[in-house]
């Protein structure tokens, strides 16, 4: 292969795209959360189009699956109010060839983004991007979610080496989701991306770190979990994990014949509920006989008590019907059976 090539000549002439990955604390945890972006320019090609027989983790019909290399990466804050600043002409590239690396003061440790990582793809002349950051208006680029399925490939742990890094850059492979970025229009809110695309709030939230931002409230005279959670569009599990206070629980004696489904309707709760009070039972379906003489927690705060007057707690910042940022962009959940031209 020759000799490497020096760290000034990086291969950002060759990439063909942008992309922007969120970097989680706990990569493929249940409550993962943003602690930085990523932007890399890469330089991809297509593998294969899955279609509905192909569909796996993090492949859905109509998807595209690519493989490359990174060109180079730089590191941005997890949060921003500015949603094309990725787009940016000039960023705070690291080594060239290698993802970014965050130092984390508060741990000690420093950290990259690892498999499974989510985000965007912008497909377009990567010399028009001007700074600060927009989105360029070109009518055939193509702006796209995606998924990271794989760093190094059969390259080994470090991509692929280190003798041919600056070179080749890491190893990548991704799958290009068309089905999944939706651009912001006037008017638009939660209850109206729900409704149009066949989800939920809580859904939306889930695949996009930048409506997880919470806020205090103060619980007025006749709120109630089930209240709220209407109220902010969020889930009544997601409101208990965000308020230790909500979290009190009491033993339970199990009593031959239990079943998580007759217990949650004997404690006018979910079955869900039950499962995050109590994660062992997780391997448990609904109706499956639970063993006899073990001890559980049961919630003190029912989903339907009213709650004290005054208790603060943290919910949802953005409500269901508040207008979204224009010209910014939202992911859109899965659609594990999106039509067309995946079947041609």
């Amino acid at each position: 292969m020759g000799q490497s090539l020096p760290a000034a000549m990086a291969l950002q002439g060759v990439a063909n795209a942008r992309l922007l990955l969120h970097q989680l604390d706990y990569p493929g945890a249940v409550s993962a959360k943003p602690i930085a972006r990523q932007a890399w320019e890469v330089s991809l090609k297509q593998v294969d189009l899955i279609s509905s027989r192909d569909n796996g983790p993090g492949i859905d019909t109509g998807d595209i699956l690519c493989e490359g290399y990174l060109c180079r990466a730089a590191l941005l804050p997890a949060r921003t109010n500015e949603p094309w600043d990725w787009l940016a002409k000039e960023l705070p590239w690291q080594e060239p060839g290698l993802r970014a690396v965050l130092d984390e003061p508060a741990t000690g440790r420093r950290s990259t983004i690892e498999v499974p990582a989510e985000g965007l793809c912008w497909f377009g002349d990567l010399g028009g991007l001007t700074t600060p950051g927009s989105l360029p208006d070109q009518p055939r680029a193509v702006l796209a979610g995606v998924s990271l399925l794989l760093v190094g490939a059969a390259y080994g742990p470090g991509g692929i080496g280190a003798l041919l890094q600056a070179e080749l850059g890491e190893a990548i492979t991704l799958a290009i989701k068309p089905n999944r970025v939706q651009l912001i229009g006037p008017g638009d809110t939660l209850v109206g991306l729900a409704a149009r695309y066949g989800t939920t709030f809580e859904a939306l939230r889930q695949v996009n770190p930048e409506l997880q931002d919470l806020k205090t409230i103060a619980a007025a005279k006749g709120d109630s979990l089930y209240r709220l959670a209407g109220r902010y569009g969020t889930s009544t599990g997601s409101l208990r994990q965000d308020n230790p206070a909500l979290m009190q629980s009491v033993p339970h004696l199990v009593a031959e014949g239990d079943t998580l489904a007759n217990l949650a309707s004997r404690q006018q709760e979910t079955v869900s509920a039950l499962r995050l009070f109590n994660p062992q039972l997780a391997r448990y379906l609904a109706s499956a006989h639970l063993p006899a003489g073990v001890t559980i927690q049961l919630p003190v705060i029912g989903v339907a008590d009213e709650l004290a007057v005054g208790l603060h707690l943290l919910v949802p910042q953005v409500e269901p019907g508040d207008p979204l940022q224009v010209g910014g962009w939202v992911l859109l959940p899965p659609q594990r059976a999106v039509g067309g031209f995946a079947e041609l």
